[in-house]
């Protein structure tokens, strides 16, 4: 029998706090039907599978780093949307880092519903591009670029790799952007 009150939500908010907690690799759903204090056969009442309940988690999770893209960008173009843009996705990957590591898995799963949530990531970035002056197939090029330095740098320093240095973070990353900022530019010919 199911727990009074428990639902579908209920139990996809708790899976994500329990893999940012504990990391994907250490997720199980038996841990998770500990944490919220039911059977683990209790789970599959509001979850098919627990390939399912990482579907449903890895859904929120792009839900939550589309909406921290747009409102970084939301009125701002150019430079100004880029770095903003930059500096959201640095926050998400590194303060959401398992949570990441689910929305990077989707296309490993083969569904097609869920590479197109994953998608969604893509959107702002595009956007934002899109004052640059490039082709079409230059935004598809950059968009990766972009996205692998942001994810890149977020990644290392969530890590602890960036500790050698007696340099601060924030101007690093902050030089990684305008490194794709300038060769932005270049590659749309200056039109900003």
């Amino acid at each position: 029998m199911a727990k009074q009150g428990l639902n579908k939500e209920l139990v996809v908010q708790a899976a994500g706090k329990l893999i940012e907690q504990q990391g994907i690799s250490r997720f199980s759903m038996g841990k998770l039907a500990r944490q919220l204090h039911i059977k683990t056969a209790s789970l599959y009442n509001h979850v098919e599978s627990l390939e399912k309940l990482l579907e449903y988690v890895g859904e929120e999770a792009v839900s939550q780093l589309v909406h921290m893209e747009n409102k970084a960008i939301e009125g701002k173009q150019g430079d100004e949307a880029l770095y903003a843009l930059a500096e959201a996705y640095r926050f998400f990957v590194r303060d959401h880092c398992e949570l990441y590591r689910v929305i990077m898995s989707f296309p490993k799963l083969d569904n097609p519903t869920l590479e197109q949530e994953a998608g969604e990531i893509i959107s702002p970035v595009l956007r934002v591009l899109s004052h640059y002056g490039l082709t079409e197939t230059l935004q598809f090029h950059w968009q990766r670029v972009l996205r692998a330095v942001m994810s890149g740098f977020a990644f290392h320093e969530q890590s602890d790799g960036f500790s050698h240095f007696p340099v601060e973070r924030d101007e690093s990353f902050r030089i990684a952007i305008q490194c794709v900022a300038d060769g932005l530019r270049k590659a749309g010919g200056d039109r900003q």
